[in-house]
C-alpha cells in the first residue's frame, strides 16, 4: 500500500507539472481562443475539427479534467492514509481547492473576454495548485526520512527571510505573467542594454512593467544566494533538507536568470518560454518546501513531526 501510495505521489506530481507547461504552451502559442468561447465543448462540439490552436487548447483542458480527478484522489488518498496529520489536512485541502480554482478562472477566461490582471491570476493559482500536489507528494516519498533530516532547529532569522524570499517569489512571478500577457514581453528586445542600445531609455508604460519584472527577478537571485549561503555555513551537516533545497533554488534562479534572457533574445521562442515556465515552477516549488521545513522544529526523540 505505501509503495502504491509514493507511485501514485510521483505520478500526480508529474502530471500536475504537466499541466502547468501545457497552460504555458497555450498561451504562449496564441491557442486561448482555440476552442473559440465554449466551455467545455469546444467550437460547439465535442470532438471538434483540429487546427494546430484546436488541439493545443482542446489537450489542455483534457489534462485539466484528467488532474483535477488524480488531485482528488490523491489528496483524500493521503488524507486517509495519514488520518490527524494536520500538514497532510492543510496540503490536501490547498491542492482541491486551488485546481478548482484554476479550472473555474480557466472556463471563465475562455467564456468572457479578461484582462491581463485577471489572467495572470489564472497562473498564479495554477501554480499554487501544482505547489500543493508537490508538496504533498514531498510528505510521501519523505516520511520514512523526515525525522533523520531534522538535526538542529532553524534560527528564527532564516524561517522570516525564507518566507519573505517565497512571498517575493511569487509577487515577481504573477508580474512576469503578467509581463506576458499584457504584451510587454519584447517591450525592450535586447539585453543588458534597453531601448535604443541605452541603459536609461524613455519608460512607456509596457517598457516600464517589463523593466521592473527584469530588476525584481535580479532581486530575487540575490535573496536566494544569500538565503544558500547562510544554508551551507550553518545546515549542511544538520540540516540537509534545507541545505539541499537551498541549493537546488540557487541553481535554479540562475537557469531562469539565463532562460529569461533566452525568451528575450530568441524574440519570444516557444522553447525558450516553456523552459522559463517549467523553470519558475519548479523553483518556487521548492522554495515552498523549504519554508515548510522551517516549520519543522528538532526533537531529540526523533520522532515524526
Amino acid at each position: 500500500m505505501e509503495r502504491s501510495l509514493k507511485l501514485f505521489a510521483v505520478f500526480t506530481a508529474v502530471l500536475m507539472f504537466i499541466l502547468m507547461i501545457a497552460g504555458a504552451l497555450v498561451t504562449n502559442t496564441g491557442s486561448a481562443q482555440g476552442c473559440g468561447n465554449d466551455w467545455p465543448l469546444c467550437n460547439g462540439k465535442f470532438i471538434p475539427t483540429y487546427t494546430l490552436e484546436t488541439l493545443i487548447e482542446y489537450t489542455h483542458r483534457l489534462i485539466t479534467g484528467a488532474a483535477g480527478i488524480i488531485v482528488f484522489i490523491f489528496a483524500i488518498w493521503t488524507w486517509r492514509r495519514y488520518r490527524g496529520n494536520s500538514e497532510v489536512r492543510s496540503l490536501a485541502i490547498i491542492s482541491i481547492l486551488f485546481i478548482i480554482v484554476e479550472s473555474l478562472l480557466g472556463a471563465s477566461a475562455v467564456i468572457w473576454p479578461q484582462s491581463p490582471p485577471a489572467l495572470a491570476l489564472h497562473f498564479g493559482f495554477s501554480l499554487l495548485a501544482f505547489t500543493g500536489v508537490f508538496l504533498l507528494s514531498i510528505f510521501v516519498l519523505q516520511r520514512d526520512k523526515s525525522a533523520a533530516m531534522i538535526g538542529q532547529s532553524v534560527s528564527r532569522g532564516f524561517r522570516f527571510f525564507a518566507w519573505i524570499t517565497v512571498i517575493y517569489t511569487y509577487m515577481v512571478i504573477y508580474l512576469g505573467a503578467y509581463v506576458r500577457h499584457s504584451g510587454a514581453s519584447l517591450a525592450y528586445p535586447a539585453w543588458p542594454l534597453l531601448g535604443n542600445g541605452t541603459w536609461f531609455p524613455e519608460l512607456p508604460a509596457l517598457a516600464a512593467i517589463q523593466l521592473a519584472h527584469r530588476f525584481a527577478a535580479f532581486l530575487l537571485f540575490f535573496m536566494i544566494v544569500g538565503m544558500a549561503v547562510y544554508s551551507f555555513r550553518h545546515y549542511r551537516r544538520r540540516r540537509r533538507d534545507l541545505y539541499g533545497a537551498s541549493m537546488i533554488a540557487l541553481l535554479l534562479v540562475i537557469a531562469q536568470i539565463f532562460s529569461g534572457i533566452y525568451v528575450i533574445v530568441a524574440k519570444l521562442s516557444v522553447y525558450g518560454t516553456l523552459l522559463h515556465s517549467a523553470i519558475i515552477t519548479g523553483l518556487f516549488g521548492i522554495l515552498c518546501y523549504l519554508c515548510l521545513q522551517t516549520l519543522k522544529p528538532f526533537k531529540n526523540s526523533g520522532k515524526q513531526v
